[in-house]
């Protein structure tokens, strides 16, 4: 890989690429299990560098302030500035890890939950993410979702593990989906996965990997 590959995976990790560059990256994560690998690598590196960031106590009136309209020019000018310098902060972290060479993170061990999370943002950066529920005691996933595919095609969902997708099943076409999950994919399932889902064919992609475009993508989390 090139130090732009680099780049580009750390820059997907922070989520610093516009729509159109994070669709093209996030379908490369899916044809590409060098790529997949590296984003992953970030992904564990900038928690370690969160964590060691100690907190600080909100300022005074902050809780009771979200979600209140600025009365004055002067305070919305402020609140423009934190978004600003956190990206400033990530770019600098990005130049400061950077590393010449490739190389993959050991995984982390994650204590085992029977219920993980993920909401699946649309790649293009328009529409409602999509909820996806895994509860491994009752081996089953749950993805809330309408109108995915268009006529004539099927959504089908995937879990990228280790760089390499693997498929959960399709979707259906409208209302909630609920797909068994196997016995031997119920712990696999862990915190820090991908869940992905591509437009195919009727009946699913004819390969073992994504076919058509990746539609929506998000990381499992514990609940």
């Amino acid at each position: 890989m090139t130090p732009d590959d680099h780049a580009l995976a750390g820059e997907l990790a922070l989520g610093l690429l516009d729509a159109d560059e994070r669709a093209q990256a996030l379908r490369r994560t899916l044809s590409d299990p060098d790529f997949a690998r590296e984003v992953e690598w970030w992904r564990a590196r900038f928690a370690i560098l969160l964590a060691e960031v100690p907190p600080v106590p909100a300022p005074v009136g902050l809780i009771d302030d979200i979600g209140v309209p600025a009365a004055a020019g002067v305070r919305r000018g402020r609140w423009w500035i934190v978004p600003a310098s956190l990206t400033a902060v990530a770019a600098a972290a990005l130049v400061m890890v950077m590393r010449p060479t490739a190389t993959v993170a050991p995984p982390v061990n994650r204590p085992e939950t029977a219920t993980l999370l993920a909401a699946l943002a649309p790649t293009e950066g328009k529409g409602t993410p999509i909820s996806a529920i895994v509860e491994r005691d009752a081996g089953r996933i749950r993805v809330v979702a309408t109108d995915i595919a268009p006529s004539g095609k099927t959504a089908q969902l995937w879990v990228i593990r280790d760089g390499v997708p693997h498929s959960l099943g399709l979707l259906s076409g409208s209302g909630t989906t609920s797909l068994a999950v196997p016995d031997r994919e119920r712990t696999a399932l862990q915190a820090g996965l991908v869940l992905a889902i591509s437009i195919e064919p009727p009946g699913g992609s004819p390969d073992t990997t994504p076919t058509g475009p990746v539609v929506a993508s998000g990381q499992l989390t514990a609940i």
